[in-house]
């Protein structure tokens, strides 16, 4: 089982995805998460700009977070996997639900 220390460690830094937009076609989203003690911070980056994430929550190898984004509030239920990758599952979203993975950015 993996520690909440070590799950900090991990997830901590810039993760890549790829989400499809209403057009069809691929958009790329970067997520900063930053983890302070037991508190997780971050961010999304996507063509619009830079959105906050909002109302998060860290529960062994998984967490969630929402972001705010045209008046809607789209929830994000997260999981870390063992081979550096985070499952990203969005629900009860207006935009309708979706799953995307997130590849950490290598510096």
């Amino acid at each position: 089982m993996i520690s909440a220390a070590t799950f900090a460690a991990n997830i901590d830094g810039t993760w890549i995805g790829n989400v499809k937009g209403p057009d069809g076609n691929e958009m790329p989203l970067t997520y900063v998460f930053k983890m302070d003690g037991d508190k997780l911070t971050g961010s999304v980056q996507s063509p619009g700009g830079e959105i906050v994430i909002t109302n998060t929550k860290v529960e062994e190898k998984s967490f969630s977070f929402e972001i705010s984004f045209n008046e809607m509030v789209l929830k994000n239920q997260c999981t870390f996997k063992d081979d550096d990758t985070i499952i990203l599952k969005m629900v009860d979203s207006p935009m309708g639900d979706g799953e995307l993975i997130l590849k950490r950015e290598k510096k």
